[in-house]
C-alpha cells in the first residue's frame, strides 16, 4: 500500500545524504572560522585543525590524540538545543538522553552509562533495536489500517441501517393506511346495501359516517406522519452522534499514521546513507513517539463503534379501526451490537482431510490450527489469503484436543491421554520454536486464556472448570451450583467474553451452555430444544456468542446473556455434524469444522430489524 511521507524534523534532514566534513570545535567556537579537521583528542573528545592540534600536542602532552585517518569518522553536526554552541557528543543510556559536553558535566556527572556517539553507531544500521522498530511501525500502520477500514465498514452500516430501518417503517405505514381505508370502504358498501330500506336515513347516516371515517384517517395519518417524524429525529441523532465519533477516529488515526509515515521515512533516509549518528538518533526519537502513539491507537480502535436499534410494528387490526384508543404503532428500541441478528453468506471451503473430532483456533486472520482429536497431529494453514488447500502437520506426542490462542505466535494445546497442556511458540515463518509442557491433570479438554491465566474445563468426575497461572497451579475450582449440585457433565469446551468477565462452558452431555463469572458465580444457563450436543463455541469482539449443536446439526448465536438470537447456519447452508468452530475479528468470518467434511467459511453481516 502507497504511503505519504514527510520530513521528521528539521535538524535530522540538514545535509541531505552528502558526505560531510567535521571541522575544528575550537576555531569554531571561539573564532567563528570553518577550519577542516585534521585530528581528534579522545580525553576532551574535541575534533581540532592542524595548528589547533599541534598546540593541543604540546600543552596536553598527556592526551591521546588521533590523526585525520584515525580520528572518528561517525561525527554529528547537530547542536544541542540547550547550548547552541554546542554539539551533540554523547548518548546516555540510563537516563535515555543526548548531551553535549557542558549538557555532561551539569546533567550527567554521576551516570555511569553515558557514552560518545560514535562508540555506539558502528553497525547500527543494521542492528536489532532498528529492526524491531521498523516491525513495530509496519505492525502499528497496519492496525490503524485496519481500523479505518472498520471505519468505512462502520459508514456503510450506518447507512444500510438508515435505509432499511425507514423503508420498512414506509412500508408498514402503507400497510396500515390500505388496511383502514379496505375497512372503510367495506363499511360504506354495508350501508349501501340498507339504502334500499331506510334512503333517507341512511343517506344522512352515511354522510355522517363519512365524514367520521374521513376524520379518523386524517387523525391515522397525522398519528402515522408523527411517529415516522419521531423516528426519523432518533435516528438522525443517532447517526449525528456516530458519524461524530467516526470522522474523530478517522482524523486522529490519520495524524497518528502521518506521524508514523515520517519516522519510517526518516529511518529508511538515513539507513540508506553514512550518517550513523543521525539514523540513531531518528531511530530513538522515532521509538520514543511510536510508544506514545500506541495507546491512542488502541483508544481510537476500541472507540470504533457506532449505535444499533430496531423498529417493531405494534399495530392490530382493532387499534387502526377504532382511532380513538390508539396512540403508538410503532416501538423503537435501541439495542447492543452482540444482540443484532447476523446473517451468514457463504464465502469458501477450506479442503483438509478430516478425522472425526477436531477443533479450530485461529491464530491470525490468515492463520488457522486444527486440532484432530484422533489423531497425534497439528494441521496449520499458514496463509488462508493464498491457498485453502495447501496446509502443513505438526507432529505431536499426542491427539490433542482444543487449541487457545496465548499470544500472536503462542499457542496452548490440551492433551487429555498425556494430562498435559503443551505451549507451542512459532516463529512468523510459522515453524515451532519452542515447546512447554505444563502438567494440568487428568480430563483436561476445553482451554482458553485470559489476563495470563488458563481456563481449563476437565470430563473427570465431578467435571470442573479450573482456573489455573502458566505453571499449571490451581488458582480456583468451578464443580458445584449454589445448591451444592454438580454443575456440569461433559464440559467439552470453553471460551471467554469479549470483556473477559465471563466463562462460556458448552455441556455435550447435558445440551447446554453455561456462563460463568470468574468468581464461579452462574450467569446464565442456555437450554434450547433446537440446540443438540453442543461442542466448541466462539466469540465476536461485540459480545455475539457462537456455538456448535453437533447432533441439532446447527450453528446457535446467543446475546453475552445466553439469550437466544437466532439459529445462524443449518442444514439449508449444507451443516452437517459442526464440531469446531472460530471467529476471525479483522475480516468478520466464521469457520465452521464438521465431521468427515470440509471446513466451511462464512461472512457475517448485520441483519437489521
Amino acid at each position: 500500500m502507497a504511503q505519504s511521507r514527510i520530513d521528521f524534523s528539521a535538524s535530522l534532514t540538514q545535509d541531505s545524504d552528502e558526505v560531510q566534513e567535521m571541522f575544528c570545535e575550537h576555531c569554531d567556537k571561539h573564532d567563528k572560522q570553518y577550519v577542516p579537521a585534521e585530528g581528534f583528542c579522545e580525553d576532551c573528545v574535541e575534533y581540532l585543525c592542524g595548528i589547533c592540534l599541534k598546540f593541543h600536542k604540546r600543552y596536553m602532552p598527556t592526551h591521546t590524540t588521533k590523526d585525520k585517518d584515525n580520528m572518528p569518522q561517525d561525527f554529528c553536526l547537530e547542536k544541542c538545543s540547550i547550548h547552541q554552541d554546542e554539539l551533540v557528543k554523547f548518548y546516555c543510556q540510563a537516563c535515555k538522553k543526548f548531551a553535549c559536553t557542558e549538557c555532561k558535566i551539569q546533567d550527567h556527572g554521576n551516570c555511569s552509562m553515558i557514552s560518545h556517539l560514535p562508540a555506539l553507531v558502528p553497525g547500527i544500521e543494521n542492528s536489532q533495536e532498528i529492526k524491531e522498530l521498523n516491525e513495530s511501525l509496519d505492525e502499528l500502520i497496519k492496525d490503524l489500517e485496519n481500523t479505518e477500514e472498520q471505519v468505512n465498514i462502520n459508514k456503510k452500516e450506518i447507512a444500510s441501517q438508515e435505509t432499511k430501518i425507514l423503508d420498512k417503517v414506509m412500508k408498514k405505514k402503507k400497510e396500515i393506511l390500505s388496511a383502514f381505508e379496505k375497512h372503510q370502504k367495506e363499511i360504506i358498501q354495508d350501508f349501501e346495501k340498507k339504502i334500499e330500506e331506510t334512503l333517507k336515513r341512511l343517506k344522512q347516516e352515511k354522510k355522517e359516517k363519512i365524514e367520521k371515517l374521513r376524520e379518523n384517517q386524517r387523525k391515522l395519518e397525522k398519528l402515522l406522519n408523527d411517529e415516522e417524524n419521531e423516528i426519523k429525529k432518533k435516528i438522525e441523532t443517532i447517526k449525528k452522534n456516530d458519524e461524530k465519533i467516526l470522522k474523530t477516529i478517522t482524523e486522529e488515526t490519520s495524524k497518528m499514521k502521518t506521524k508514523l509515515n515520517t519516522i519510517s521515512t526518516e529511518l529508511v533516509h538515513h539507513q540508506g546513507t553514512d550518517q550513523r549518528c543521525q539514523l540513531f538518533i531518528a531511530m530513538k526519537k522515532g521509538q520514543e513517539i511510536t510508544d506514545q502513539l500506541k495507546p491512542d491507537a488502541n483508544k481510537q480502535c476500541k472507540n470504533n463503534s457506532i449505535h444499533f436499534y430496531k423498529v417493531e410494528c405494534t399495530a392490530s387490526e382493532q387499534n387502526i379501526t377504532d382511532i380513538q384508543h390508539c396512540d403508538k404503532f410503532f416501538t423503537f428500541q435501541e439495542i447492543h451490537k452482540s444482540e443484532v441478528p447476523r446473517t451468514a453468506s457463504y464465502y469458501t471451503d477450506i479442503k483438509v482431510k478430516h478425522s472425526f473430532d477436531s477443533s479450530l483456533c485461529l491464530l491470525s486472520e490468515n492463520c488457522l490450527l486444527i486440532c484432530h482429536y484422533d489423531s497425534p497431529k497439528l494441521v496449520i494453514f499458514k496463509d488462508l489469503s493464498v491457498s485453502t488447500t495447501s496446509y502443513d502437520t505438526i507432529d505431536l506426542p499426542s491427539n490433542p484436543w482444543a487449541a487457545a490462542k496465548v499470544d500472536n505466535n503462542k499457542v496452548a494445546v490440551t492433551f487429555p491421554r498425556l494430562e498435559i497442556i503443551k505451549l507451542i511458540t512459532f516463529s512468523k515463518s510459522l515453524t515451532v520454536t519452542n515447546t512447554e509442557d505444563i502438567k494440568v491433570g487428568r480430563g483436561c479438554c476445553g482451554v482458553a486464556y485470559s489476563n495470563n491465566k488458563l481456563i481449563v474445563s476437565y470430563t473427570t468426575s465431578p467435571a470442573t472448570v479450573k482456573i489455573l497461572d502458566m505453571s499449571g497451579k490451581v488458582l480456583k475450582i468451578f464443580d458445584k451450583d449454589q445448591h451444592g449440585k454438580n454443575l456440569f457433565a461433559d464440559p467439552y469446551f470453553l471460551t471467554i467474553s469479549a470483556d473477559n468477565t465471563v466463562i462460556y462452558v458448552s455441556d455435550y452431555k447435558k445440551s447446554c451452555v453455561i456462563g460463568l463469572t470468574f468468581d464461579g458465580k452462574v450467569k446464565a444457563i442456555y437450554n434450547d430444544d433446537q440446540l443438540n450436543e453442543p461442542y466448541q463455541l466462539t466469540v465476536d469482539r461485540s459480545g455475539a456468542v457462537f456455538v456448535c449443536g453437533l447432533w441439532s446439526n446447527n450453528i446457535h448465536q446467543l446475546s453475552p446473556d445466553l439469550t437466544k438470537v437466532k439459529i445462524l447456519l443449518d442444514k439449508e447452508q449444507e451443516i452437517c455434524r459442526p464440531t469446531g468452530v472460530a471467529y476471525c475479528q479483522n475480516t468478520n468470518r466464521l469457520y465452521v469444522s464438521q465431521i468427515a467434511n470440509n471446513i466451511k467459511v462464512f461472512d457475517i453481516t448485520m441483519e437489521y430489524i
